[in-house]
C-alpha cells in the first residue's frame, strides 16, 4: 500500500498526527500517479493546506503540468487569497489546453470579488471555446439566476435540459427553470417545470415553491393543496404556515387563517409576521384581546417595524384607547423616529387626549411629508379649524380640494370661513 493510501486511511480514522507524518513520506517516496490521486482526494475532503503541499511538490517536478496551477488557483480562492489566485490564473495563456478551465476559475474569482459582469464575460468566452460543455452552461445559468437575469438564465438551463440533464451539481434544473419562469411572470411554464421536478424527486422545498406559484396565480385552493402537503411532510417547515394563513385571509376565511397561525406559532414562537397576521385575523373575528396580545408580541420581536406599531395603534384607536396608543408612540418619538405616519397617528392620539399643543406640533411635522395625502389633509384641516387657525385651515382645505374636488362638506367649510 502506498503512503498516500495509508494517509487517507489515517485521516478517515481521525489520526491527524499520523496522517501528517504519512503525507511527508508520500511526498518523498510515492509515485507521481499516487500523488496526483492524493491531490484529488485531499481536495475533495477539504484538506486544502495538505493538498497545496502535494501540488507544489509535483509542480516543482513538472512545471509543464498547468492543471496544477489551476488547482492552486482554486485553493487560493477558497482560502480567500484572491490576488494569489489571480496570479496563478494569469500564467495560463490562450493557447493552453487548460485555458477554458482557467476562465471558469477566473469567473469564480470575480464572483468572489462581487463583479458578476466580469465573471459573465469570462464564462461567455469559455462558452465560445467549448460551446457544448455543460459545466459552462450551468455556471452561466447559476450566475445569471443569482443576478436576477432570469430570461438569460433560462436559455442556459434549457440547453442542459435538451441534453437530457435534469440535475447538475446536485441542483434540480427543472426547479431552477420553474423559479426563473415564476420570476418573469410566466406562471404556467413555472408550474410545468416545478411539477416535473417534483415527479423526479418530491421535497418539501419543491412543494412549497409550487404552492407559491399557485399563490401568485391567486389559485388559493391549489396553493393550499401543496402547502398542506409540506406541512404534513414536515410540520416544522414554518414558512408554510404564513402562506396557508394568507390564502385563507384572501378567501375571507379568518377562522381557518387564525387556526393555521396558531399552529405555526407552536413551531415558531419568534416569527413577528405570524403574530401580526394573527392579530389581523383575530381583529376581523372580533377577538380583540387576542389581537392586542399578538400585536404586542409582534412588536416585541420586531421593535423597529413602524408598520406593526401603526397597525396596533389602529386597533387601539377603534377601542378609543388613545392613552395606550401614546404609550407605544412616545418611545419611538423620543428616539428620533421620523416616520410621517407616526407623526400623524400620534397627533390624533394627543388631540383625543386634549393635549392640543403636542398634537399641533406633530400635525405640522406630518404635513411636511403628507402634503399630497387626501385623508391626512382633511384630518389636518379639521384640527386646524377646531384649533382656531383660520388661515392654516383655508390653505390646507384648499390643497385638499384640489386632490378631492367632490367633497362638498369641505367646500362648505371653506365658504363659511371665507364669509361667502
Amino acid at each position: 500500500m502506498s503512503y498516500s493510501s495509508e494517509m487517507i486511511e489515517a485521516l478517515q480514522n481521525e489520526n491527524l498526527a499520523e496522517a501528517n507524518d504519512l503525507l511527508n513520506k508520500a511526498i518523498g517516496y510515492d509515485s507521481d500517479d499516487d500523488l496526483f490521486a492524493l491531490i484529488e482526494t485531499l481536495y475533495d475532503l477539504g484538506f486544502l493546506e495538505e493538498t497545496k503541499q502535494v501540488v507544489q511538490h509535483l509542480l516543482a517536478l513538472h512545471p509543464e503540468e498547468e492543471g496544477l496551477k489551476l488547482t492552486l488557483a482554486e485553493i487560493s480562492i477558497e482560502e480567500g487569497n484572491e490576488l494569489e489566485a489571480f496570479e496563478w490564473i494569469e500564467q495560463l495563456k490562450e493557447d493552453s489546453p487548460f485555458y477554458p478551465q482557467a476562465l471558469l476559475v477566473a469567473a469564480d474569482y470575480y464572483q468572489v470579488l462581487e463583479l458578476p459582469e466580469v465573471a459573465q464575460q469570462k464564462l461567455e468566452e469559455a462558452k465560445t471555446l467549448l460551446p457544448d460543455e455543460p459545466v459552462i452552461d450551468f455556471a452561466l445559468g447559476e450566475l445569471l439566476f443569482t443576478a436576477g437575469k432570469y430570461k438569460e438564465a433560462i436559455t442556459h438551463y434549457e440547453q442542459l435540459i435538451l441534453k437530457n440533464q435534469t440535475e447538475f451539481a446536485g441542483t434540480s434544473l427543472n426547479a431552477r427553470l420553474g423559479n426563473a419562469y415564476a420570476a418573469i411572470g410566466d406562471l404556467e411554464s413555472a408550474v410545468d417545470y416545478l411539477k416535473e421536478a417534483i415527479d423526479l424527486q418530491e421535497t418539501s422545498d419543491l412543494l412549497f415553491q409550487l404552492g407559491l406559484v399557485y399563490f401568485q396565480k391567486k389559485d388559493y385552493d391549489k396553493a393550499n393543496e401543496y402547502f398542506l402537503k409540506v406541512k404534513e411532510a414536515d410540520p416544522s417547515y414554518t414558512s408554510v404556515y404564513t402562506y396557508i394563513a394568507k390564502g385563507y385571509l384572501e378567501q375571507s376565511n379568518e377562522e381557518s387563517a387564525l387556526n393555521s397561525i396558531e399552529e405555526g406559532l407552536f413551531y415558531d414562537k419568534q416569527n413577528p409576521s405570524l403574530y401580526a397576521m394573527g392579530a389581523a385575523a383575530a381583529q376581523e373575528l372580533g377577538h380583540l384581546e387576542k389581537a392586542d396580545t399578538y400585536y404586542q408580541e409582534a412588536i416585541k420581536l420586531d421593535p423597529e417595524n413602524i408598520t406593526l406599531t401603526l397597525e396596533y395603534s389602529q386597533l387601539l384607536f377603534n377601542q378609543l384607547k388613545f392613552e395606550k396608543a401614546l404609550d407605544i408612540f412616545t418611545p419611538k418619538l423620543d428616539s428620533g423616529e421620523e416616520d410621517p405616519q407616526l407623526f400623524w397617528y400620534a397627533a390624533i392620539a394627543y388631540n383625543e387626549q386634549e393635549l392640543f399643543e403636542d398634537a399641533r406640533e406633530l400635525y405640522d411635522k406630518a404635513a411636511i411629508y403628507l402634503s399630497e395625502n387626501a385623508e391626512f389633509l382633511k384630518d389636518y384641516a379639521v384640527f386646524l379649524r377646531e384649533d382656531g387657525d383660520r388661515e392654516g385651515f383655508l390653505n390646507t382645505a384648499k390643497t385638499y380640494i384640489k386632490i378631492n374636488p367632490d367633497d362638498d362638506e369641505v367646500r362648505e367649510w371653506i365658504k363659511y370661513e371665507e364669509g361667502l
